[in-house]
Formats: structure tokens, sequence, C-alpha cells
């Protein structure tokens, strides 16, 4: 076995997801940003004794009598300060961070995180984390499994991902910098995108705190929802779909046989002689023409055979059963808004918004009135739609007419205002079905909803209306590109 340790950064994103292990060399570092305050004097006097005793047992009853305190004073600082900062560890030892910031060789401000490299490529994740979330197997004995739902008797048996490499480099200030911008910038995307609770000051620039790294298998989750290929999740759950995962799983099937044939047969591939890229784009092909028998313009718009595949193939599955499988109708329904976004994202780019810096900013003063002002006078619609397109961050319309990740909702809104330049705009008829327009963005609060970790139980029968509705939305959409030339 590669390691021992065993990570799992984020949930488990839906109940077809397949866990795997996945090689990796943890590695410790310093961020400049302060987590938390700054130690006191008292704190530092406290950690000092601590240090000069050694190996020696000292009580904080002793501590409280050489300084002149109360007992319960040292005690608290001892458990509610040192020990949780990393300054001194359960046993009364002081830490190589606490004796680096009793040498001045550790600026209190700086916080312990860690970066990550896959110990197949030697490439660096471009992600750091503040916490290491270990997971124990249920059995010292054989292959590992996990029981990680407490409210269940289900065990996750993962596939383990061969290490036949192992690269162990620490990393240079120049990949450290790198992955600090790519991490910032994942987390800035996720900011305009989802809710996320992630402090983005938190992250300063990153230094090596060991040359010493730790083997360790971080949990991978994957599933087969696209149907042509392996969908791979941000495994430390910043963004919903990840590609610099994708790219890393292609090449771990190139680097690992074993990997290729696994994800092949949960694909339903028979053909032994093919990779695991040439087979997914044998199945892409077939994906594709299954598509366009449905819609045959699906292919003049970038992306979109892609995201609506997987969204019939999940439909054919509700159509066929009886019973609600609320896993899938969940992904279901966001499945649905991908397919909107992508068609948003299009349109914003060849009928773009004219003059974007009329639109509110983050400082702006009374943005929602701005943004107000600028829908009305573009579409004229009336005093109930105008509500539902104002329920969004007035700030994320600017970064959605830029073409830039944001929410279905801001690129909607910055379309409206487009359509003040472009008097025959493909997605005028949104404007024309007050009932369609408001069930539309219904299912955009459904599918924040169903992003969350306890999604709500989504019938059958909202999911054959969120289809339907999809299908209205394309074919109206084709006809007003055909009028359009």
């Amino acid at each position: 076995m590669f390691a021992n340790n065993y990570l799992q950064q984020s949930e488990k994103p839906n109940y077809e997801a397949h866990q795997l292990l996945w090689p990796v060399n943890v590695w410790q570092v310093y961020t400049s940003q302060p987590q938390g305050r700054q130690l006191n004097l008292f704190e530092k006097t406290i950690l000092e004794i601590f240090n000069v005793s050694g190996r020696r047992q000292v009580t904080n009853g002793q501590v409280a009598k050489w300084l002149g305190l109360e007992t319960d004073m040292v005690s608290y600082i001892v458990t509610a300060q040192l020990i949780p900062n990393g300054y001194l560890d359960s046993k009364g030892q002081v830490t190589e961070n606490g004796k680096l910031l009793l040498a001045d060789e550790l600026n209190d401000n700086l916080t312990t995180a860690y970066v990550f490299q896959c110990a197949m490529t030697g490439e660096w994740l471009p992600r750091v984390s503040f916490t290491l979330n270990k997971i124990y197997p249920s059995s010292t004995k054989g292959k590992p499994k996990f029981k990680l739902n407490r409210g269940s008797d289900y065990v996750e048996i993962p596939f383990i991902v061969k290490s036949t490499n192992n690269y162990i480099d620490p990393p240079s200030e120049e990949e450290l910098n790198k992955i600090i911008i790519n991490f910032r910038d994942d987390l800035f995307i996720a900011k305009n995108t989802r809710d996320i609770e992630f402090d983005i000051e938190r992250v300063g620039n990153l230094t090596l705190a060991s040359n010493e790294a730790t083997p360790a298998y971080l949990t991978v989750w994957g599933d087969i929802s696209c149907g042509f290929e392996w969908t791979t999740y941000d495994p430390f759950n910043i963004s919903t779909y990840s590609t610099w995962m994708a790219d890393l799983f292609k090449k771990g099937c190139e680097s690992d046989p074993s990997l290729a044939r696994y994800a092949l047969a949960k694909l339903g591939g028979t053909d032994t002689t093919l990779s695991y890229e040439e087979a997914c784009l044998k199945f892409a092909e077939a994906a594709k023409l299954k598509v366009l028998v449905s819609y045959s313009d699906a292919d003049k718009i970038e992306g979109l055979t892609e995201a609506l595949y997987p969204m019939l193939e999940d439909h054919e599955k509700v159509k066929e059963s009886d019973n609600p499988n609320y896993s899938t109708n969940a992904a279901l329904v966001t499945k649905c808004i991908i397919v909107v976004e992508n068609i948003c994202e299009y349109v914003l780019k060849q009928y773009s918004l004219q003059n974007p810096h009329r639109l509110p900013k983050p400082n702006t003063k009374n943005p929602k009135e701005i943004l107000q002002g600028l829908i009305a006078n573009a579409t004229n619609i009336n005093s109930k739609m105008l509500d539902e397109v104002l329920k969004v961050a007035p700030s994320k319309v600017f970064n959605a007419a830029k073409c830039r990740n944001s929410t279905v909702r801001a690129q909607l809104a910055a379309i409206f205002i487009s359509m003040e330049s472009y008097p025959h705009h493909p997605l005028r008829f949104l404007l024309e079905d007050q009932t369609y327009f408001v069930d539309l963005y219904k299912l955009t609060f459904l599918r924040d909803d169903c992003a969350h970790k306890n999604p709500p139980k989504v019938s059958n029968q909202k999911i054959n209306k969120a289809v339907s509705m999809i299908d209205t939305f394309l074919n109206k959409l084709f006809i007003g590109l055909t009028k359009n030339g």
C-alpha cells in the first residue's frame, strides 16, 4: 500500500458517485494571512515555560504559581489558545510551530495549511486546505472499506489508484505561487456562482514549512452521469465540476491500466483494445448522434450536445421507473439548468450587452435600483416578472455580461438588459409568457436547493415538467436563431 493515511475533504456528491483513493503527497506550508488573533505576552510566556521544561511534565497549576496567575486562567490559555493553534500538543510538548514562534522565525500571524502533489504525475493540485479530514477503515484487514454515513450501514468499497511512480519533490516558490493563484481564481468563481463560505483574504502567500511530505490517499468522487466519460468532482468541493481533476483522471488512466479498465467497465465499454480517452471519444460520438436526433441544431452551440446528453439519459431512467429516485431527480434538476447556462453563455457572446460598465459593481450605491431601471427600460416587463429578475446579486450581473463564470439568474438579467440593442433577440420569447417565465425562475431556485447537502425530494412529475420546459426553451431558441440568420 502506498499509504495508511486516508483523507476525505468533501462530501459524497450523489448516491451514484464512486469513491476513488488517489495517491498524494501532503506538504505542510504556512500562509501569511492571519487566521486568528496574535498571541499576547501571557500566552507566549506560558509557551516558553513549557518549552524550557523539555520532556518534564509541567502542570497548569505549577505554571500558574510561577507566574502568579489563577490556575483556571492558565488552563484556559492552554486549552483554548495554545493547543488549538498548534503551538502545544495535548501532552504539553511544544510543537515545531511553537518552537519557531518562540525563536521569532514564525510570525504568530502565520497559519499552517497543506498543499497536495499527485504521487503518480508529480502535478500540484490547485488547492490549499487548512485542515486534514482523516477517515478510518471499518476494518484493518484486507482492502480498506469505509462507513461514511452514521445514519446508514452502507459501506464504501473504494477503488485504490496505484502509484507506480512516487514523485516526492518539494514545491518550488514558483509552484507555490501558481497553486495560490489558481486556488484564489477558483474561489472567486465559486463566490460568483455558489453560496460558498470561504474568506478569500484568508489565503496569502505560501511558504514551505517542511521538506518532508506525508503520503496519503485522497478521496476523489466520480460518477458516469455524463454517459460518455467520467465526471470527477473537485475533491475539496470548491468547484462544482473540476476540469483539472478530469485531466488528472485521464492521466491516471494512462499511468494505471487497472484504473482505465475500472473506468471503462463502469461506462459499459467492452473493447479492451481502446484506451480510456479513445473509448470516451467513441462514446461521445454516439452521444452526439443521439442528441441530434431530438435537436438537429444542437451542435451549432458549443458544448450544448455534451450538456443535453446526460439530461436526456437521466430523463429516460425517470420515465422507465414508477418510483422516484430522489438522488437522480435532484441531479437532473441541476442538469436542466446546466443546459440553460450553456445557452445563456452562447447568447451573451453572440448578442453582447452594450456598455456593460453601466452595470452595478460591488461598491456601487443603490445597485438594485440601478439594475431595476436598466431592465425595465430594456424590456418593459411587468412588476411580477421584474421582481423575479431582481432576485440576484446585482454585482454578479457584470461578470455574466462579460461571459465570466456567474449564476444563471445573473446571465438572464444581463440578457434582458442586452435586448434593448436587439429587437429580434432569440430569447425574447421568455418575456411573452409570464407563467413560463415564473416557472423557469422557480426551476433555478430548485436547482440551488438541489445543490445543498440535503436536497429536497423532487417528484417524477416535477422532473417531467422541468424537462418539458427545457424542450420548449430549446425549440423556441432555435426558431429565434433561424429567424436572425
